[in-house]
């Protein structure tokens, strides 16, 4: 207690000298800045309180579901990507300044099997979010040891599985298949099949996009060559045609014809001769010979010169 006293009467002597320090014609200018700057702060951070923190949380920073677009399915998506992606992610609405949210969103819809993509998320004011998505397209259905329309499973471009679900099994007939031959998907919708044979039969379907409904074409078949590469072939519904491809799509070996020539050759083809599957037609159609015999005349009719008449 003693100390205590002692210390009192010392600490008031030094605050009094201090003061008088401060009120010193010299020091005033000082005091005064020191004084103003207090003041701003204490404004502004009043003002903040009042007013700045109400207004971020007001309904322009509030994103909810129907203030993100994304960019329209098509028709092949019968569920809705959108809503799947938010019920994955949980919320019912986001924060505008959120600076995680626009990665946030990016790892939710990329993880959607219908989702090949996110090609740009943007945030705008007021609250509002725009997705554009490259989705993934069927190609190719792959049948499974199943009876009829039975276990058909729908691939894109890369062997991507898609949801089943979204497919009914009429629509298997939009679609050149292949079959599983007891081959079953690695892994779940939205990763590869993992098979190289599968791979390279869904290269091919995509090559041809729509072109081969015309020719009366039906499966996809492959096999191992002697050297042990996968040769692809062709084939009408009744499996009386048989149209060799070759090695998968961007695999075509030195001289090989590209896959547009062995389309085209035998859309011409058809066109010359008739349907496929007509009465007497060959059993057989190999596209690298015929492809080949194509471009070489191309070649000889844009070489040749016109004759001299006299």
């Amino acid at each position: 207690m003693a100390a205590s006293k002692a210390r009192s009467p010392g600490a008031f002597r030094a605050a009094v000298q201090t003061v008088r320090f401060l009120l010193r014609p010299q020091n005033r200018g000082l005091v005064l800045t020191a004084a103003v700057i207090v003041a701003a702060v204490t404004g502004s951070i009043y003002a903040w309180r009042r007013w700045g923190q109400p207004a971020m949380r007001s309904a322009e920073y509030v994103v909810t579901p129907e203030r993100i677009t994304v960019t329209p399915q098509p028709t092949w998506i019968h569920s809705n990507v959108k809503a799947e992606v938010l019920r994955s992610v949980g919320a019912q609405q986001f924060d505008l300044h959120d600076r995680k949210l626009v990665e946030q969103l990016a790892q939710a819809f990329v993880l959607n099997p219908w989702v090949n993509n996110v090609i740009r998320i943007q945030k705008r004011f007021p609250a509002q979010v725009d997705v554009e998505l490259q989705y993934r397209r069927p190609v190719m259905v792959v049948k499974l040891d199943a009876p009829e329309e039975q276990g058909l499973l729908f691939l894109d471009a890369a062997s991507i599985l898609l949801p089943s679900a979204d497919f009914a099994p009429s629509q298997a007939k939009s679609y050149l298949r292949i079959m599983a031959s007891g081959e079953t998907p690695a892994g779940i919708y939205g990763t590869p099949w993992g098979s190289e044979r599968i791979a390279g039969a869904a290269r091919i379907a995509a090559a041809w996009s729509n072109r081969w409904q015309p020719l009366g074409l039906y499966w996809i078949v492959a096999a191992r060559s002697a050297g042990g590469e996968l040769v692809y072939e062709l084939r009408t519904q009744d499996d009386k045609v048989r149209v060799v491809w070759g090695v998968a799509a961007g695999h075509e070996s030195t001289g090989e014809p590209s896959v547009e020539q062995k389309i085209a050759a035998l859309e011409q083809y058809v066109r010359d001769k008739g349907p496929l599957s007509r009465d007497g037609a060959p059993s057989l159609i190999d596209l690298r010979e015929l492809a080949g015999s194509a471009a070489k005349t191309a070649r000889l009719k844009g070489g040749a010169q016109p004759s001299n008449r006299r």
